[in-house]
């Protein structure tokens, strides 16, 4: 099996679950937060003995809202992870509400190893705060940047939704030009989808709420992408910029097919076997199953598949596609390939395909499903 240098820790826990998110998330109960974190310690420690694993390069603790954690728990859990093994160099990322973002939380999550801060935004707008049901204010969002920053953080990204119902091109444009002017080192902009599981996804099908349309939506979109490469960012995913050197690398291992270990309530893993097949497992859901199974074991797999070496070299193909620089994970499919380029979907670069306008509008629309 190839060996795996990167980690993803999943807490599902929230202040809140807003009413759009399709994440593996709960509103927060207090008193299962210390029981799931001595479970996701067992499972960390397990999984050293099962996999080959280490040096982790990259660790990416998402959610849910991982700032919820105390620094004690953040420490455990980063201890835990030294002891697999941790490169001297390694990205830890940590997600967090604006709210959460006090100096002494800076403060702590920095003495605990984490590096990389990505700070859920979302918008600036007081409307579409409210429209989201975010908790935060913008005056509390451009605080956290500044906090984060003030505090020692050198690699802090923002997440933005472009899209929003009520918002129109001026007010997008003005969220975005006003968190760039805060300096973050990288930007993810996501258009708002509408997930059928969520109330978003009720209110949309009762008609309560309707959605712009899928021109205001490119229209915003690539306002987006002008404005960023104006700014010096490089657009190096089809959602991603950055500035030169701080791309992010634990998302850029995933994009590249490199397999990963995901540990916590729900968390995927997919692992490289050495005959070309790709096997994914996921974990349980609900939290309370996750303790029970990972506190006893060490393990709570709920279920796994194995992709034959030609489905695999397919989904990396997907993934892959979705690189801006463009990939040569496409070589295998030289027809699909071909009907793709000829639809003016894919160009050719360099032996390999980059997307073109056209395909990057559909590939955030429907996904990067080009190629099976």
């Amino acid at each position: 099996m190839e060996r795996i240098h990167s980690l993803y820790l999943h807490v599902p826990f929230c202040t809140w679950v807003c009413k759009y998110c399709d994440f593996n998330a709960y509103a927060v109960l207090d008193g299962l937060i210390p029981p799931y974190v001595n479970a996701l310690d067992r499972e960390i420690d397990a999984a050293a003995d099962s996999f080959p694993i280490g040096p982790i390069e990259t660790v990416f603790i998402g959610g849910g809202t991982p700032s919820l954690l105390t620094i004690q728990q953040l420490r455990r859990l980063m201890e835990r992870v030294r002891s697999i093994g941790l490169a001297p160099d390694a990205e830890v990322t940590l997600e967090a509400n604006p709210s959460n973002v006090t100096g002494e939380q800076v403060d702590g999550w920095l003495k605990a190893g984490v590096n990389r801060i990505s700070i859920g935004v979302q918008s600036l707008r007081p409307d579409a705060l409210r429209f989201l049901e975010r908790l935060h204010s913008g005056t509390d969002a451009i605080a956290a940047i500044r906090t984060a920053r003030a505090g020692g953080f050198a690699n802090v990204n923002a997440d933005l939704l472009y899209g929003v119902p009520g918002v129109n091109l001026a007010g997008w444009l003005e969220t975005l030009d006003a968190v760039l002017a805060e300096g973050v080192q990288h930007l993810s902009a996501y258009e708002l989808t509408v997930e059928s599981r969520t109330r978003l996804g009720q209110e949309v099908r009762t008609g309560l709420v309707q959605m712009p349309g899928a021109d205001d939506q490119l229209e915003q979109y690539w306002a987006a992408v002008a404005r960023l490469e104006a700014a010096g960012y490089a657009h190096y995913e089809i959602s991603n910029w950055s500035r030169p050197g701080f791309a992010c690398r634990h998302n850029l291992a995933a994009w590249h097919y490199q397999p990963y270990l995901g540990c916590g309530a729900g968390a995927h893993s997919m692992f490289r076997p050495n005959d070309g097949s790709t096997e994914r497992r996921w974990n349980v859901k609900g939290p309370h199953a996750y303790i029970k199974q990972a506190a006893a074991s060490g393990h709570a797999v709920a279920g796994s598949e194995i992709l034959s070496p030609e489905r695999a070299s397919g989904e990396a193909a997907m993934i892959g596609v979705r690189l801006l620089d463009g990939t040569t994970a496409a070589r295998d499919f030289p027809t699909q390939r071909t009907q793709l380029v000829a639809a003016g979907l894919l160009a050719e670069q360099d032996g390999g395909v980059r997307l073109t306008r056209r395909g990057i509008e559909l590939a955030n629309q429907v996904g990067a499903a080009f190629l099976s």
